[in-house]
């Protein structure tokens, strides 16, 4: 019943689509990603959009995120890193996502020998799922690209190459910029959005839902 309820979910958030085709239609976009690839980039920016505005109750999306992003900012100033949306939900959607596209901005592991926290420990657990940027895929070289004319852009693609991922530094950096960004922007808003689904919940919170599938 609850897988049910995140499809239906999922399909509201669909009908409820904030972005279009030609909103993803910047130049730079268009070098890494065809026609094809950018209508999946639609669904993703879509998505995300659609749970920003139902978190925040705004109706302009631009505002959204940027009270959305402060938020995560405030939250984890005051000690809260509990900042990713729900990973069952997410993992649904990104599962229909075409795959050829995924890997073009994300790796997923599924190969874990051994996960701990504070009162477990899964030796070689099957299908624990997590995902991090491709660093070497098409949409960090669309943010070396941006960041040719970017400073933040730069600093990010340069952080995440010599991290290999999203760092709690890029993190922290971005949520405490974001005005700095404009999200009405098709390359700030995909950014933006790629972030978002980025960010894993604890390991706590993903062991504890392991356990309890």
């Amino acid at each position: 019943m609850h897988k049910l309820i995140l499809i239906l979910s999922t399909i509201l958030i669909f009908a409820n689509s904030c972005i279009g085709q030609s909103d993803l239609d910047s130049k730079q976009i268009e070098k890494y990603f065809d026609k094809k690839s950018r209508n999946e980039l639609v669904k993703l920016v879509s998505f995300v959009d659609s749970l920003i505005l139902s978190k925040t109750e705004l109706k302009e999306i631009a505002k959204a995120y940027h009270q959305y992003l402060d938020l995560l900012h405030e939250n984890a100033a005051n000690g809260n890193l509990e900042w990713a949306f729900d990973e069952e939900m997410k993992y649904n959607f990104l599962s229909n996502i075409d795959s050829t596209v995924f890997n073009k901005i994300w790796f997923k592991s599924t190969t874990s020998r051994i996960v701990k926290t504070r009162d477990t420990t899964l030796y070689n657990p099957e299908n624990f799922v997590s995902i991090d940027l491709n660093n070497t895929g098409d949409f960090m070289r669309l943010i070396h690209d941006l960041g040719k004319n970017n400073q933040y852009y730069k600093d990010f693609f340069g952080a995440i190459e010599i991290s290999g991922g999203l760092s709690p530094s890029i993190v922290a950096g971005f949520l405490s910029n974001n005005k700095d960004f404009d999200f009405n922007n098709s390359n700030d808003r995909l950014w933006a959005a790629v972030f978002l689904l980025t960010l894993e919940e604890s390991v706590e919170k993903k062991v504890k839902r392991y356990l309890n599938e």
